[in-house]
């Protein structure tokens, strides 16, 4: 069986330091991205098969991005996460309004990081 691909896209370059060992010790290949441009780049590039988003990022913001991905063929049944500090309920909602699974909050917890990745790809 391939290994699962996970896109991570943010900004806060401690947040790749806690999350790519956390999803590569669980035997997930990680790709990073550190702005929306890469990140969409790297999408087309690389097809992953879960995109985990920031909403707050300079250049494209979180929710745009997400837009955007959705708009091609070839990613928009990509699973999509946001990982983020914003957590009300307006926020998750719009989330969920532009294409994503499920929203996580910062910061988040390895366990909760893996089970949700895990129900989302596998």
């Amino acid at each position: 069986m391939p290994q699962k691909k996970i896109l991570l896209v943010d900004d806060d370059p401690s947040v790749h330091l806690l999350v790519v060992p956390i999803l590569t010790k669980a035997g997930y290949m990680v790709v990073s991205a550190k702005n929306g441009e890469q990140a969409l780049h790297l999408a087309l590039g690389e097809r992953p098969d879960l995109i985990i988003l920031d909403v707050i990022m300079p250049g494209i913001k979180g929710r745009d991005l997400c837009k955007k991905i959705k708009a091609y063929d070839v990613l928009k049944d990509k699973a999509v996460i946001f990982l983020t500090a914003k957590d009300s309920d307006d926020d998750i909602e719009a989330e969920m309004e532009v294409g994503a699974l499920t929203h996580l909050t910062k910061p988040v917890n390895a366990d909760v990081l893996l089970k949700t990745v895990k129900g989302c790809i596998g």
